[in-house]
């Protein structure tokens, strides 16, 4: 275990040091300055007051520095993150507006000590707003792509895998190919007449009340829970819960489902493990077209397949394990190679144990793996120089089936943080490696249990360390 902890260290250190001397995103990107989004969380979440108001008060220290800090360093214009920067900043309005104040006036006396600093804070941002649309285009323009030798550092320091860009890229593209037969197979099953992509575009005309997305997808994540003790596929032995959300509207641009937030390391008055899924929610006020988009992307499918990845058993279950990790290093720290893949495996596993309803919604779970899959050649491609930005788009757009919206703000996160989207499909592909490792090994003994539980007792980190601390001696 100290092997393997240092080895882990090494791989944090490793990654670090790409990002702030290689990558080097706090040139470029001026959202890397904007966390006063947690400011909303604070707001929102249970919780005595005066702690609130300590939590409050000292991240509303931090937004004039980080705003002054972005200004004084962001040296390099990328037209489309000054864009989503804009947009985000403009938004955040919202919070200095009108949810500070509102709660400083709920929260009484004692909270007034908050308005100085939110007054200094929203000047700040109105200040940060001027310098987005007025200085930083006369900024050297730049790119957001890190380029391969960057790219290949990450893949073989910091995610400890034996791909590079070109063999990464061809399995990338041999695996979406495998998929989209899976993809034809099933449509073929389900009605011979049509094309996957024809199914697939009916399926996600079949959604709920637009006004209950929130509750129904309540209702999935609690069957979800159900699912996994029926089935025994892992305990979960504390007080936990997820509720599903309304998403802040600030940070609805920013994707266009949701987020999800997993339970902190400090339980709450009620003594529950709390984690939220955060949704983007229907809004009355959009034109025709822009609610039929939103509801192209809020299908039962899509909702069915989400709740097990976002909660049970996935993000939610295993932040818990993580959480409870003996190991400081291991409890405090992961990478998405493994935490991002475990919860499309949930995806998968859920597939494996008939929690979908019909094949209808399988063969929406397979588009979604298809779009991770898509992932790996977009993220490689678009910050080597494989792939340009709109091709990226086109590939969603018209191999994976997103509408054009989503799949902007698909590839923009992936210009945002690369080699982070591969973690998903390439995470999952090795969870499957791994458990069919484990089932060698115990034989007769191995059950779907305790390999799940086996495996998140270790933590998140490298697939190669995970792989090495499961097959170890015991």
């Amino acid at each position: 275990d100290d092997r393997i902890d240092w080895k882990f260290a090494q791989t944090i250190m490793a990654g670090k040091e790409l990002e702030q001397e290689r990558m080097q995103h706090w040139r470029r990107n001026p959202r890397v300055y904007m966390t006063f989004g947690q400011l909303s969380m604070i707001i929102s979440r249970p919780g005595k007051i005066e702690d609130k108001i300590k939590d409050l008060s000292g991240r509303l220290d931090l937004v004039p520095i980080q705003l002054t800090n972005a200004m004084n360093q962001l040296d390099t214009y990328v037209p489309r993150f000054q864009e989503l920067s804009i947009f985000m900043a403009e938004n955040g309005r919202v919070l200095f507006n009108d949810e500070l104040p509102a709660f400083i006036r709920e929260a009484g006396s004692e909270a007034a000590v908050l308005s100085p600093k939110v007054e200094t804070a929203r000047q700040s941002m109105e200040t940060f707003i001027t310098f987005l649309k007025e200085e930083l285009p006369k900024k050297q323009e730049g790119t957001f792509a890190i380029g391969a030798e960057v790219y290949n550092e990450v893949l073989s320091k910091q995610l400890l895998m034996t791909y590079d860009v070109n063999s990464l890229w061809d399995y990338g593209w041999e695996r979406f190919n495998e998929t989209v037969a899976e993809l034809e197979a099933l449509a073929k099953k389900i009605d011979p007449t049509k094309t996957w992509q024809q199914l697939a575009n009916d399926i996600k005309r079949e959604h709920p009340d637009p006004h209950q997305i929130i509750e129904v997808s309540q209702v999935w994540v609690d069957k979800s829970r159900d699912h996994i003790r029926e089935h025994d596929l892992i305990s979960i032995p504390w007080p936990e819960r997820v509720k599903v959300l309304p998403r802040a509207e600030y940070l609805r641009k920013t994707s266009y489902y949701g987020h999800f937030s997993i339970a902190k390391a400090k339980e709450y008055s009620e003594g529950i493990f709390t984690s939220e899924m955060l949704l983007n929610p229907f809004e009355d006020q959009w034109d025709d077209k822009a609610k039929e988009d939103y509801l192209l992307e809020h299908d039962w499918g899509v909702i069915i397949v989400t709740a097990p990845h976002e909660t049970y058993a996935g993000h939610h279950v295993q932040g818990l394990y993580q959480l409870h990790n003996p190991r400081p290093l291991r409890r405090d720290n992961g990478i998405s190679l493994f935490s991002e893949g475990w919860g499309l495996y949930q995806e998968q596993l859920m597939k494996e144990t008939g929690f979908f309803p019909n094949d209808s919604i399988i063969l929406r779970q397979l588009q979604l793996r298809l779009w991770r899959n898509a992932r790996v050649i977009y993220d490689v491609g678009i910050h080597t120089g494989k792939m340009t930005y709109e091709e990226a788009i086109d590939l969603m757009t018209n191999k994976v089936g997103f509408l054009r919206w989503a799949s902007q703000l698909e590839v923009d996160g992936a210009c945002a943080r690369p080699a982070y989207y591969i973690g998903y499909f390439m995470g999952m592909m090795e969870i499957l490696k791994l458990r069919d490792q484990y089932r060698a090994k115990l034989g007769d003994d191995f059950t779907l249990r305790r390999f799940h539980e086996d495996l998140l007792v270790i933590g998140n980190m490298p697939p190669a360390l995970m792989e090495e601390a499961l097959m170890a001696e015991r």
